[in-house]
């Protein structure tokens, strides 16, 4: 697991704060309920749905505190350029779902923030289907879940990009049920009607 480079963090530092300013008054991006993000690392489980490469910048711009991207599949990594690219956005390679449960497990238990994507895969055009993975690693190791839901970067969306940040969910229950929970509280933090596309 090589996660947490301490250069590449700093890199990433910087390039945060060169970019927050253009986003968020170039392209409009804004957050809501953004205090409900941590403001520091703490063992926790941020949870958004994704659509496209772009939605982890957004993240990063948004969350006050660093965090840990789980994960990418292998392909990803192959070039040096990709790896340079998943380095700078702190990102973990997932070679199989055991890897990712025990090495999401490590980072929790050292009181990291991670970022699990539930499709476990990019939906370009809808909300996809929830794995049970992100579900499973909240319930083994007691982290809450923070759904999250970003507008802006889906086909058909219209109007400046938002993250909008629900109440966090406590692990409980099964990781079936669970996810359940947390497909149904990212669904409401969806635009209500087509108004809202246009904000």
């Amino acid at each position: 697991m090589i996660v947490n480079r301490p250069l590449f963090l700093a890199l990433r530092a910087i390039l945060r704060l060169l970019l927050k300013g253009p986003v968020y008054l170039l392209k409009g991006f804004r957050v809501e309920h953004g205090e409900r993000l941590p403001r520091q690392r703490s063992a926790m489980i941020l949870a958004c749905n994704h659509a496209a490469f772009i939605d982890s910048v957004y993240l990063i711009l948004a969350a006050p505190s660093r965090f840990t991207i789980c994960g990418a599949k292998p392909r990803l990594f192959r070039s040096a350029l990709r790896r340079f690219a998943m380095a700078l956005a702190n990102i973990l390679k997932v070679e199989s779902r055991e890897q990712f449960l025990a090495d999401t497990g490590v980072l929790l238990a050292a009181g990291e923030t991670l970022l699990i994507y539930p499709e476990m895969g990019r939906f370009p055009d809808a909300l996809g289907e929830f794995k049970t993975w992100a579900a499973e690693v909240a319930i083994a190791n007691q982290a809450p879940m923070l759904p999250c839901y970003l507008y802006g970067t889906t086909r058909g969306h219209h109007g400046a990009p938002r993250l909008v940040v629900g109440e966090a969910l406590p692990p409980t229950g099964t990781a079936d049920q669970l996810t359940r929970r947390l497909r149904e509280a990212i669904e409401a933090l969806m635009p209500a009607s087509p108004a809202l596309d246009n904000g």
